[in-house]
């Protein structure tokens, strides 16, 4: 079977991953580029007696190579040179797609394109001629819609034979007297530096050696002789000649469109227009987003909700069938344990994310596939740019008031890698629903009075440190202005329901496969930590012996004990065991459910009932959402731990260890996810560094003011 490597290339918002899904069905990998932070997308298909390798490359608009995204295209064709280019155009925006067309033509690579978003083009009554597009750009042309799924065949057809044919057809699209110029320059280079031939294609290495790129790899004897060519060309058309060519491709792009594009309804009134006339309101704009996002994070947190419940509910069932089976065999307890808390502990943590991540990915799929993530990113560019990020950073900060694990995977809307990094570094200071849970305990016993104020002084503690970081950074790491923030905005479409499904379910397998095995291993080692040596008293486990030693950091910030030490450590892995360690170090007993043993059918039984609760819950949710119907919650809190807690803090201490669980490093999902994202280790761990030192000197001085006044 041969095999063939396909590079998808087109503008942002052509469709390219829409048109992939469309090919490949839901087998695509994702990931990121090596050292980056661009995602990657890669599909294999059998085709006939063909295996066809997709490469999803960045979107770009021309090949300056002066961004990630260019560096990335122009480094993956030409030093991997795939068999086959597929170029993506948008047949609704011709003129802006075809400066790209051209400047891929000049990579001697077989090519095709695909004019895709056809059946768009065919309802605004745009006529394009492509047969003879195809003659004047001297490569295939296929209409399809990634949509509707057309033209998919016929652009296989026409991948396996231009492969087949083995052939590149250049046309010479530059006047006549410039084609002659860069035939000079091979020539040229054939004399001085014929090495540079084997690096790069020739009509490429001619364009870039006249524009002056690739000065360092050639010799003084060439450029010489490349200079005197360049001034005669200015002399010649009176501009330089990056000018000149840039014009010239221009010129073609113009050319070609209007021989083949015709349009019959020019009176028509674009909608996309009118919309922006709302949502880019001047004074509409702002509340109208910001209600889009609060829908987004309301649905997002509350109709997942009921499926983590079930989910809880479906490993607790498994849980108390394994126990029962490994009770049959007469396992030991310490196996028992394990399998139980360490093991399923582990499978449930990691599912625990699932229906959240599936239900983000399946927003934030709409509101990009119907392009109000731009016009959101446009509304907010103002703020953020004052600390060095763009409109794009705000939902992603946003949603981390939820949980940061999304949150973090929602920055692969920022394209920019330098605000991604600094918005991902943020989010772990936005305070989470989990940690929310062991603030409001905390309240009940020290500021029950003015438990309002107290959190939300947190919450405001966690913003302004995470704008201090990020002004920080970019002042001292990044050294670097804020861009100007220029972006095109996609037409208004509607995103079908396959690709919303498809889209979220591909990024929640790349959860479950790559995050999901190392919040595993993570989970088993904190077991092993917290229960080694099995049956030992409760100040004798590792995870005890190592607190002790760590105590000591703490003193200053006023919770300098064993016990605190060690509920901080368990809150590595989730914010929510916090309590639930403190009831077991600082009382004595665990606070949580007792497994229960049920026989197959009864198990199968509850699990079929929770999942019908788990759907009246959702449809009580979403109801709430919107006001509908008011879904009440109960807040019990264990009174022995109360008051164990009440004996081992006081007031100062007790905020001053708020403050520190509320900014210090993050749980082990968020960090993994936070590795995953920005593709290093590196990032992965100055994340750590930072979150931990901004806790540790924020709770000092928390704690020493607390003091001072004697609070």
């Amino acid at each position: 079977m041969k095999e063939i490597a396909v590079a998808l290339v087109g503008n942002p918002n052509v469709g390219k991953s829409a048109l992939l899904n469309a090919i490949s069905g839901s087998d695509i990998k994702v990931g990121n580029w090596p050292g980056v932070t661009v995602e990657k997308l890669e599909a294999t298909l059998t085709y006939k007696d063909y295996k066809i390798r997709f490469i999803d490359l960045p979107g770009i608009y021309s090949l300056r190579n002066q961004s990630a995204e260019e560096k990335i295209t122009i480094d993956f064709l030409l030093k991997e040179r795939p068999d086959v280019i597929l170029n993506v155009v948008d047949a609704t925006n011709l003129r802006r797609n075809l400066y790209l067309t051209f400047q891929l033509l000049e990579l001697e690579i077989p090519m095709v394109i695909s004019l895709n978003i056809w059946d768009e083009a065919v309802e605004k009554g745009i006529i394009i001629d492509y047969e003879k597009m195809s003659k004047l750009l001297c490569c295939p042309v296929v209409p399809t819609s990634a949509k509707n799924k057309t033209g998919i065949n016929q652009l296989l057809e026409k991948i396996l034979e231009i492969y087949e044919s083995k052939k590149f057809v250049q046309c010479e699209h530059f006047e006549s007297q410039i084609e002659e110029y860069l035939k000079k320059v091979i020539v040229l280079v054939k004399e001085y530096n014929p090495v540079l031939l084997d690096i790069y294609p020739k009509r490429y290495l001619a364009i870039s050696l006249l524009e002056g790129s690739l000065k360092d790899s050639i010799s003084p004897a060439l450029e010489e002789s490349l200079e005197k060519i360049r001034n005669e060309i200015k002399s010649l058309y009176k501009k330089d000649v990056k000018t000149f060519i840039v014009e010239e491709r221009y010129g073609n792009v113009l050319s070609v469109y209007h021989q083949t594009v015709k349009k019959q309804q020019e009176d028509v009134v674009d909608s996309s227009i009118t919309l922006d006339k709302i949502f880019l309101h001047r004074y509409l704009g702002l509340p109208i987003f910001l209600l889009l996002v609060w829908i987004v994070f309301e649905i997002t947190f509350k109709v997942s909700s009921p499926y983590v419940e079930w989910l809880d509910k479906v490993l607790s069932v498994v849980s108390g069938w394994t126990l029962s089976l490994l009770s049959s065999i007469n396992t030991n307890d310490l196996l028992k344990s394990f399998i139980a808390e360490g093991v399923l502990g582990g499978v449930g943590f990691v599912l625990t994310f699932i229906p959240v991540l599936f239900t983000l990915y399946v927003m934030i799929a709409i509101l990009e596939g119907s392009g109000y993530i731009a016009r959101a990113a446009f509304l907010m560019d103002r703020f953020f740019s004052s600390i060095g990020l763009s409109g794009k950073s705000f939902i992603p900060l946003l949603l981390g008031f939820g949980c940061n694990v999304p949150a973090v995977y929602a920055t692969k809307t920022i394209e920019n890698t330098r605000e991604k990094i600094l918005t991902t570094l943020m989010i772990p200071f936005m305070s989470c629903g989990a940690r929310l849970t062991v603030f409001a305990f905390f309240v009940s016993v020290f500021f029950k009075n003015h438990g309002g104020l107290v959190i939300f002084s947190l919450y405001l503690i966690g913003i302004i440190t995470a704008v201090i970081v990020a002004l920080l950074l970019n002042k001292f790491h990044f050294k670097t202005q804020s861009e100007f923030f220029i972006m095109e905005l996609p037409p208004y479409r509607l995103p079908t329901f396959r690709y919303i499904l498809k889209n979220a379910w591909i990024r929640v397998k790349s959860f479950i496969v790559e995050a999901g095995t190392f919040i595993f291993a993570m989970s088993v080692l904190i077991w092993f930590l917290t229960n080694i040596p099995y049956g030992a008293k409760k100040d004798e486990t590792i995870l005890a012996k190592v607190s002790q030693k760590v105590a000591v950091i703490f003193e200053p910030l006023g919770f300098g004990t064993w016990e605190a030490t060690a509920s901080l450590f368990s809150g590595f892995v989730a914010k929510e065991v916090v309590l639930s360690t403190m009831g077991n170090i600082y009382v004595g007993e665990k606070i949580e459910e007792e497994t229960k043993e049920l026989s197959f059918q009864e198990g199968v039984k509850e699990i079929v009932v929770e999942f019908v609760d788990a759907n009246i819950n959702l449809l009580k949710n979403f109801m709430a959402v919107f006001g509908f119907v008011k879904v009440e919650s109960e807040e019990e809190f264990n009174k022995s731990l109360a008051d164990s807690i009440r004996s081992a803090f006081t007031p100062a201490s007790a905020y001053s260890f708020l403050v520190f669980l509320l900014l210090y490093t993050p749980c082990l999902a968020t960090v993994f996810a936070i590795k995953q994202e920005l593709n290093s280790y590196k990032w992965m761990f100055i994340s750590i560094a930072i979150n931990f030192s901004s806790a540790w000197i924020m709770s000092f001085i928390v704690y020493r003011i607390l003091t001072f006044y004697n609070f």
